[in-house]
């Protein structure tokens, strides 16, 4: 494929993905509130579409994970035919990932808690709650010292020694 037509595929994606976005936010702002939902201080309304905007998050979740992790996996085999070295180093970023989301589910608690006023008892929603939290943690804690580092201009003297 050339890069002129991927571009061009990708432009259409973005731009289909986001006119279908603007219908669902509008649909969801603009429609209405006639759903009746019960909470511990008695009935509320939602916004009629609050159901498609959460399904719509939840498709364009699944569109990027599985994106990342198709487009890495060809990207590793394409470079590893070309570049081993390479390809292995692409490679121990992802493990280094997967051992992130490991630790983190090792660490992550269980414990109820109380939420309004009743005990939260989910096993799996709070283990996969605490895994998310840590996850986001330690990815915004090495941004920015990455952020930092760069800011320093460390980056200018690794790529100088490395040449």
């Amino acid at each position: 494929m050339k890069a002129g037509s991927a571009i061009n595929i990708s432009t259409w994606t973005f731009r289909i993905l986001l006119l279908v976005t603007a219908v669902v936010l509008g649909m969801f702002y603009f429609v209405g509130y006639d759903n009746m939902s019960q909470v511990a201080a008695g009935m509320v309304t939602d916004p009629q579409y609050t159901d498609l905007l959460m399904y719509w998050m939840y498709a364009l979740l699944a569109i990027c994970v599985l994106s990342v992790f198709i487009f890495t996996v060809i990207q590793f085999f394409s470079k590893l035919k070309d570049d081993p070295k390479s390809a292995l180093k692409g490679l121990i970023s992802i493990v280094l990932l997967a051992a992130l989301f490991a630790a983190a589910y090792a660490v992550s608690d269980d414990a109820p808690v109380m939420n309004n006023g009743k005990a939260f008892t989910d096993t799996d929603i709070l283990k996969l709650t605490d895994v998310c939290i840590y996850v986001q943690y330690v990815l915004l804690a090495v941004s920015t010292l990455c952020i930092i580092l760069n800011l320093m201009g460390i980056s200018k003297v690794i790529n100088k020694v490395k040449a």
